[in-house]
């Protein structure tokens, strides 16, 4: 399977890590996304995964019965 890996670097902490895409459609929409809208692919990946993140506790408050 063609895999593909990202670096990603958090800004805030300077944390460093590698994530791996093992779909390289993904790989090739993460930049062509990154060059339309003129930043970088560690920023969209940031902000992919804070909106991950953000669905599932929103989610899990929804089982818990909490309003917004």
């Amino acid at each position: 399977m063609g895999e593909k890996y990202v670096d990603v670097k958090n800004s805030n902490s300077m944390e460093k890590f590698t994530v791996q895409l093992m779909d390289p459609l993904l790989y090739d929409k993460l930049y062509i996304l990154a060059a339309e809208y003129s930043i970088s692919v560690e920023t969209l990946i940031n902000i992919a995964i804070k909106r991950f993140i953000e669905d599932i506790d929103f989610v899990r408050s929804l089982r818990v019965g909490k309003t917004i």
